[in-house]
């Protein structure tokens, strides 16, 4: 590299610290800038001068001087782009448009025809995304790119669905099939990595560095964060604690094991417990509306989920001694009922609890933290700059 292109390059990479200083510590003024970044001051000036002409930040006042001329305030420009969000679930496709913040400003729920194929879903995905993409605002840099979760093991790098057994999906190159439709960057991730990123950067755990995220819904996925990085492992496909096996002789699951987590506490294990308390079967969103309106057996199930949550949580408790744990994807409807029962089940069961508090809490973001998180998959690669672009490390971390 020659000395001229060197010096492109520290530029660019300059540029983006003092970006996503602004971004995350707007408002700011340039003398705070440089001060904490160790910049001088006029390259700070020519470099926020740069991103105004950009207008991804803004002038927005005066800040307040002890002595001397009172300092411009530099503000973040959220609103100068908008990202997608895209939650794949078994029964549903759930997208969020996003400004520069996060903050949703569109969101929709598709429900996928039980009946329909593989390959039926995935155009179904196309259609979905398509439709949404007409209800983005009109913005400066407009969609800039589409995250999606995806309950499976997925290679995050070339964004390939290595297995989904809830959707009978095998090797799917999702990232490339859907890049080739769409016309814009795709990130491709679990859909409990991105509902802990989600959680992580937005939700509860912006103040945690090591988190336990576990999505309960039609299956069990689960993340970890440990501090400030994403568990990957070291083939990408960590946090598969759903299908460990808590019954050696128990029913067979969809994956090829028996007994696993999953076939004792998610959607369809509710709705058994309630047909065995009442005799009647109802689907999750009726159990659920009951459970709403106080419905004694209603209440009753979703504690008994509860404990059987509580039972894997706590061996992953007991191994990987994170400060929070926290429940998401459609049980976490259930509130306190289903993670006051984790919480007993950990006092009671988990060898490591006597001397690490762990707290116990429903998602904060709740249906929305998987496709939140999907959409901070784009914005990490947006705001990363040379440095950091498509890694495979954490991005918990700001």
């Amino acid at each position: 590299m020659d000395r001229t292109a060197d010096q492109a390059l520290m530029k660019e990479i300059n540029k983006y610290i003092v970006l996503n200083r602004i971004r995350f510590q707007s408002p700011i003024s340039r003398s705070q800038i440089s001060a904490e970044t160790g910049l001088n001051k006029a390259t700070v000036s020519a470099l926020t001068d740069e991103l105004i002409r950009e207008g991804l930040v803004l002038e927005v006042g005066q800040g307040r001087s002890r002595v001397g001329r009172r300092p411009i305030m530099l503000l973040f420009n959220a609103n100068a782009g908008s990202v997608m969000g895209v939650e794949l679930g078994v029964e549903y496709v759930r997208i969020v448009i996003t400004d520069f913040a996060a903050r949703v400003v569109y969101a929709v729920n598709h429900p996928i025809d039980k009946r329909a194929g593989a390959a039926d879903v995935l155009e179904f995905l196309v259609t979905c995304i398509e439709t949404a993409l007409v209800k983005a605002p009109v913005t400066d840099y407009g969609v800039i790119g589409i995250g999606i979760g995806v309950p499976g093991l997925v290679d995050f790098r070339r964004g390939i669905v290595l297995r989904a057994p809830h959707l009978h999906w095998d090797n799917i190159p999702l990232k490339a099939m859907l890049e080739s439709r769409l016309h814009k960057p795709v990130f491709v991730d679990n859909e409990a990595n991105a509902g802990a990123l989600g959680e992580k950067l937005y939700g509860a755990a912006t103040h945690v560095s090591n988190l336990l995220y576990v999505s309960a819904g039609t299956g069990i996925g689960t993340a970890i964060v440990v501090g400030d990085e994403l568990m990957r492992g070291a083939d990408g496909v960590a946090g598969e604690f759903g299908h460990m096996s808590i019954d050696a002789h128990g029913d067979p699951c969809t994956c090829g094991n028996v007994g696993c987590w999953e076939l004792y506490a998610s959607e369809r294990s509710l709705c058994s417990v309630y047909a065995k308390l009442t005799g009647e079967t109802a689907d999750f969103d009726t159990i659920l509306q009951r459970y709403q309106a106080s419905d004694p057996s209603a209440m009753q199930a979703f504690q008994m989920i509860g404990r059987y949550l509580g039972i894997g949580i706590v061996n992953l408790t007991n191994g990987l001694n994170p400060a929070m744990i926290i429940l998401g994807n459609r049980l976490a409807e259930g509130g306190r009922m289903v993670t006051d029962a984790i919480q007993q089940a950990i006092s009671a069961r988990c060898l490591v609890s006597p001397y690490a508090k762990v707290a116990v809490q429903a998602s904060a973001l709740g249906r929305d933290a998987c496709a939140i998180g999907s959409a901070a998959l784009v914005l990490h690669d947006f705001f990363a700059g040379p440095r950091a672009k498509t890694t495979t490390r954490s991005i918990a971390g700001k």
